[in-house]
């Protein structure tokens, strides 16, 4: 989910109730300025004098919790102001001194977050999805109980490349290293074909090529590299990220989204989006598109894993790659942007118009002179084989990831 503010009121002494309620983009000013910010620093300081971390004893709503606050501080630490506008050098200070105790306290321990519900596995045994993809039915979502078992192929990074985010980088970068991200592909094939294919592109003897006219001096992906069939599916999974009661960043067993592309034709689209009829860029690409994201109240109420699809038409506010002013705010001056808003799945079809291998925005990770995709080997997988993905090492290096921990060290001096 992108940042938001939970606020988190006390009731008496047996209950902790956490209300989300809005989207923070780069120039958000809610929680810094007018009753907004007394109101956030009123109740950051009833939780810290109550010690009311002790009254949330499930695990999971104590790690999700955690997760929310964690992105309104690293929100705080990123906001920009529009043009004019104050820069709340002192009340970005005094929200983030207080989020940075609350996060502590609401930390787990190392084995409390592996305890943690694999929440897909969840689903899958629920039965609430397909299965597989029906082309009959391209309206209904799947989840594919094989996704996470090693019966697809990981799309792994070169060590080198781990510091700069890993395999879908603007993805990682969006989240600022809170999630991991998993991109997973399957030949209709199965395993041994996808595995065939990846050699067969790392194997192609001009991966790049001379750039076009206009950039003579840069290279370019060679068009002509072999293409996968129809029927291939290239699945996006995002995961949380943690940090445990040592301060230590932690991959949690929680799935936040899934999101599924199926090649039902490969097209000679080399374009991309986006312009004209947004069905007409959908055909054109060749693909189906299909998302699953958290739900939290089923997720709290153990429906599902907290899993569900995301409708055709259904529309949500989103920060992933937005322009850095307030949605919410334009819309209160302007209702009429209300209507605008683009249904969930077109936002996937905006970064993945082109037709085939050319809409795999991981490709280049793919080919020479990155590492060879290789057969992790024969036999069952063991849980959660894909750990290291390298959002830890890149979040490690971040000026947030650094301030908070500098808030933590100055709490605790004498």
């Amino acid at each position: 989910m992108p940042p938001c503010w939970s606020a988190m009121m006390v009731t008496g002494l047996s209950t902790v109730r956490i209300r989300s309620t809005r989207p923070l983009w780069q120039e958000t000013e809610y929680l810094l300025a007018g009753p907004s910010h007394a109101r956030a620093l009123r109740v950051l300081d009833e939780f810290l004098q109550t010690h009311a971390e002790t009254l949330i004893r499930d695990l999971l709503k104590r790690a999700m919790l955690q997760r929310d606050l964690w992105a309104v501080f690293d929100w705080s630490v990123q906001q920009q102001s529009a043009s004019r506008r104050p820069d709340y050098v002192n009340e970005k200070r005094e929200l983030q001194t207080r989020l940075a105790k609350v996060l502590r306290r609401l930390a787990l321990t190392p084995k409390e977050i592996e305890s943690l519900p694999d929440n897909h596995s969840q689903a899958v045994a629920s039965g609430a999805s397909a299965r597989e993809y029906d082309p009959a039915h391209t309206e209904r979502a799947f989840l594919s109980p094989a996704l996470l078992d090693g019966s697809w192929v990981y799309i792994d990074s070169s060590p080198e490349a781990f510091s700069s985010g890993g395999v879908a980088q603007s993805h990682v970068q969006a989240f600022s290293g809170r999630s991991r991200f998993l991109v997973l592909m399957r030949l209709p094939e199965e395993r041994k074909a996808t595995l065939a294919y990846l050699q067969a592109l790392w194997n192609f003897p001009e991966p790049w090529v001379r750039g076009p006219d206009s950039a003579p001096d840069q290279t370019m992906v060679n068009p002509d590299l072999p293409s996968f069939p129809a029927g291939t599916q290239v699945a996006l999974v995002r995961q949380a990220m943690l940090f445990d009661n040592q301060g230590k960043l932690a991959p949690a067993p929680i799935t936040e989204s899934i999101q599924i592309r199926v090649y039902r034709a490969i097209t000679p689209t080399r374009e991309g989006c986006c312009s004209g009829d947004m069905s007409d860029v959908a055909r054109n690409s060749g693909q189906d598109f299909y998302q699953i994201t958290l739900s939290r109240p089923q997720l709290f109420a153990g429906k599902a894993g907290g899993l569900r699809a995301t409708g055709r038409d259904e529309r949500e506010l989103s920060t992933f790659q937005q322009q850095g002013s307030d949605l919410i705010d334009d819309i209160i001056e302007n209702p009429a942007l209300r209507k605008k808003w683009p249904p969930a799945l077109q936002t996937c079809l905006m970064c993945h118009s082109r037709g085939g291998l050319h809409s795999l925005n991981s490709l280049e990770k793919l080919l020479k002179p990155n590492w060879r995709q290789r057969d992790a080997g024969d036999g069952p997988y063991p849980p959660r084989w894909w750990l290291d993905t390298g959002e830890s090492e890149w979040k490690r290096d971040r000026y947030d990831w650094g301030l908070l921990n500098g808030y933590w060290k100055a709490s605790a001096r004498p």
